[in-house]
């Protein structure tokens, strides 16, 4: 019974998401690198003499998504969410022709992926900007700052990078997610499962480096809005330390900040103005000296 259910999924994705990662497009990754701290608290990247504030994460491994530099950068950078903590992923069906595909043992849950492109100029939709999220991919950074090591191209460095499925979200069985690598493989199927990133010598960054296209999917029924998984990168060559636990936020809907969306719901409107005419003239400026001067009044 389990052979068959098996063949069944097996087949469901080798027919409907086949596809999935053609595109005109270029894609964005999550990266892995190593030193989380070497870079300005502001998130841009660290420049001629800048300082790294804390040697002693040099080997540590480290997760983060597009650098703000790039000209399709996450706003929440290093991690992929908002400014304001709430979701940038978003998930899309999955469909054959019109038709939802259902999970095989739980028709009441569909499969969604994260599948659309994005630009800072346009942002959600632009059919010119990056498609998110399409994988992984080694970091590379001024003064070499979050390179894995690397010599030449014809010397293979020690390292061994793989990546571990920790946990999913509360509301998800553990079968609720999967990642499907380019040949329709489904892999990380379990939390506790490991993939190992093959290295490779990228010839446009010059250097040792892991690039892997695979789409990250899941089962969802209803109610599951919001959805989360939470990875991990370790060394098998003992050169890097592993990583901290790196969660992975998507939603079936989001909410990209706006400057003039005081309530948070999405939309600038009458409601956001009922907010400036309430606060109108309230001042949130504080001086130190204003609480000396205070406390000089009240000891007089």
């Amino acid at each position: 019974m389990l052979i068959k259910r098996a063949s069944i999924i097996i087949l469901v994705l080798i027919f409907g998401l086949s596809n999935y990662a053609v595109a005109d497009h270029a894609f964005a990754h999550t990266h892995i690198g190593i030193n989380p701290t070497w870079r300005p608290a502001d998130g841009s990247n660290p420049g001629v003499g800048a300082v790294d504030l804390d040697p002693t994460d040099d080997d540590k491994l480290w997760f983060f998504s597009v650098p703000p530099v790039h000209f399709c950068a996450t706003p929440g950078w290093p991690n992929w969410e908002q400014t304001n903590g709430t979701p940038f992923l978003v998930l899309t069906p999955v469909k054959e022709g019109d038709e939802h595909i259902t999970k095989p043992d739980d028709p009441t849950k569909e499969l969604y992926t994260c599948r659309f492109t994005y630009s800072k100029a346009d942002g959600y939709g632009d059919p010119n900007g990056y498609q998110h999220l399409d994988g992984w991919h080694s970091a590379h950074g001024p003064l070499d700052a979050w390179n894995l090591e690397s010599v030449d191209a014809n010397t293979v460095p020690a390292w061994d990078i793989y990546v571990r499925r920790e946990r999913i979200s509360d509301n998800l069985d553990e079968d609720d997610f999967f990642l499907l690598l380019p040949d329709d493989t489904p892999t990380l199927e379990s939390n506790g499962d490991v993939y190992f990133l093959s290295k490779q010598w990228l010839a446009d960054q010059n250097a040792w480096g892991i690039h892997e296209h695979m789409g990250f999917y899941f089962w969802l029924d209803e109610g599951d809005e919001e959805v989360s998984v939470v990875f991990s990168a370790h060394d098998a060559g003992d050169i890097y330390q592993r990583s901290a636990d790196f969660v992975i936020s998507f939603a079936k809907t989001v909410c990209q900040p706006i400057t003039g969306d005081l309530n948070e719901d999405g939309i600038v409107d009458i409601l956001d103005l009922e907010i400036v005419i309430e606060q109108w003239g309230q001042s949130g400026i504080y001086r130190g000296e204003d609480q000396e001067a205070l406390d000089h009044d009240h000891e007089s």
